[in-house]
């Protein structure tokens, strides 16, 4: 009796996990799994690419090991911590350079360069050197 209450108990389970397998598989398949709240944080999700596209433009003109400050928006009340991970998009696709955040006290003292992706920078510190998809590439100037 015991050896078929365990086999049935088993087989349930692994019938659950294998439905739930397969629904996971088929909403990330027809695109229910982006509408199920949270940003996805992937390759090839929108907000990363929205990102690649600004700072991989400001690549191709900023010199390799520049120390470069990167702002965007961060006023997202359903998703706090969207600037930092947008910050930290920003670094993974900028592996050669320095990477700070725009808030970051010895931003203003080491950035040689400014990315603002979806924003604009008005500091008198900072001039345009190129629009970017979504965003400006400025040269951080010392007064």
């Amino acid at each position: 009796m015991l050896k078929r209450l365990a086999l049935g108990l088993l087989t349930a389970w692994a019938a659950a996990g294998f439905l739930y397998e397969v629904n996971a598989a088929v909403a990330g398949y027809d695109g229910r799994a982006d509408a199920i709240g949270g940003v996805p944080w992937r390759l090839g999700a929108p907000e990363p690419v929205a990102v690649e596209r600004c700072v991989g433009a400001a690549r191709e003109t900023i010199p390799p090991g520049s120390a470069v400050a990167f702002t965007s928006p961060g006023d997202d009340p359903d998703h706090p911590d969207a600037a930092f991970k947008r910050w930290r998009w920003a670094a993974y696709l900028l592996p050669e350079d320095d990477v700070l955040q725009a808030s970051d006290p010895s931003a203003a003292r080491l950035a040689g360069y400014a990315i603002a992706c979806g924003t604009a920078i008005h500091d008198p510190r900072v001039e345009p050197i190129q629009r970017l998809p979504d965003g400006w590439l400025y040269r951080v100037t010392r007064p």
